[in-house]
């Protein structure tokens, strides 16, 4: 989890203080800071409104100095667990913190599962069911009819041990579509010989064939490989809602899972997928259940596509709720597609970017 500090002046003198005794002085002026890019996507200018991803709160905390004159709405999604009762403590001191120092902005949290609905409840944090995988880009992630099969199974995880890459270990044949976290590379380099070594009927489909060195996939590309493949795989026992396990669906592929925190199975429909023991011989047994069945590649698209429907139809009474408390008479649904974007998230170069981009400073 990212760290959140708190910084305040008393007499001149500045001063850090950890979130978590944040409450010992509320009388002095505070500002927020926190260490993380900005990954958030402006939903509408009148009323100010802004999605976002990352830490709760983050983005927040770096746009809100410089938004504090302005009426403005933060709908903030999660991409870990909010079950984590540490994480939900942060959260609502700094939810606290966030409406003393900003009392003209509004805040909405984007919930992953229905489990993490009665945590926000608990602590008293407004929000909605609005899983993060509803806003994949259905365009990008499609049935490939021209490809052809050739794996068992796919697996798209970064390089790290909660992903649980062994539990494949027993599938015939499968495909590992990986990315490198920002640090510690040579770690992440030797989990991946490891896991080589180990599990020698894993194709590491990043490996460039001709000389063998890592290359970056594009969503185009992962789509294609998705397409050589019978079966989906989510294999942690705990993270967020796993952007991999609605692309995979939404390119027709079915999917086994293991239980989890975070959020996957809400898209998880009994029809196109199963969720097992996160033991190697029940993984394979599933992959191996679920490619007999040979199910339309466009029928399993459809059953997910009616589902993220339902989780944008969320969204948007959301919004139109903001819009309605601003007086303003009109539906979100009539411009949705003019404002959706992949993940709900652009990329600006810096948070100053972000700010003139959209005429804000």
């Amino acid at each position: 989890m990212a760290r959140v500090l708190l910084t305040y002046v008393p007499d001149g003198s500045p001063c850090r203080r950890e979130a978590s005794s944040m409450s010992t002085s509320p009388v002095q002026p505070l500002r927020l800071s926190i260490k993380e890019p900005l990954r958030c996507h402006l939903v509408s200018r009148d009323p100010l409104i802004i999605v976002s991803y990352g830490a709760p709160l983050g983005t927040p905390m770096q746009l809100g100095p410089h938004l504090a004159d302005r009426r403005a709405y933060f709908l903030m999604g999660n991409w870990w667990s909010l079950l984590d009762e540490r994480i939900l403590t942060q959260t609502k001191q700094l939810y606290d913190v966030m409406r003393s120092i900003y009392p003209r902005h509004g805040y909405f949290f984007l919930v992953n599962d229905k489990d993490e609905c009665k945590s926000m409840e608990k602590y008293g944090l407004p929000h909605i069911l609005c899983n993060h995988n509803a806003f994949i880009d259905e365009r990008i992630f499609t049935p490939l009819p021209s490809v052809t099969t050739k794996m068992d199974a796919v697996y798209t995880a970064h390089l790290s041990q909660f992903k649980r890459h062994p539990l494949a270990r027993r599938i015939p044949a499968w495909g590992l579509i990986y990315y490198y976290l920002p640090e510690n590379r040579e770690d992440q380099d030797r989990y991946l010989q490891q896991l080589r070594h180990t599990m020698p009927n894993m194709h590491p489909c990043n490996l460039d064939p001709r000389s063998g060195a890592y290359r970056y996939l594009t969503a185009g590309e992962i789509n294609t490989i998705y397409n050589t493949a019978r079966v989906g795989l989510c294999l942690s026992a705990i993270e967020g809602a796993n952007y991999a396990t609605t692309e995979y669906l939404l390119s027709g592929l079915p999917v086994v899972s293991t239980p989890s925190q975070g959020g996957r199975a809400v898209f998880l429909d009994p029809e196109i997928s199963r969720i097992v023991e996160p033991s190697p011989h029940a993984v394979a047994d599933a992959v191996a259940e679920l490619s007999a069945r040979r199910l339309s590649r466009h029928y399993v698209r459809l059953r997910t596509l009616v589902r993220m429907k339902e989780h944008r139809q969320r969204f948007i009474d959301l919004i139109d709720s903001i819009f309605a408390q601003e007086g303003r008479n009109e539906s979100f649904a009539d411009r949705f597609d003019t404002v959706f974007t992949h993940k709900m998230i652009t990329h600006p170069a810096s948070l100053e970017a972000f700010l003139r981009q959209h005429r804000l400073i």
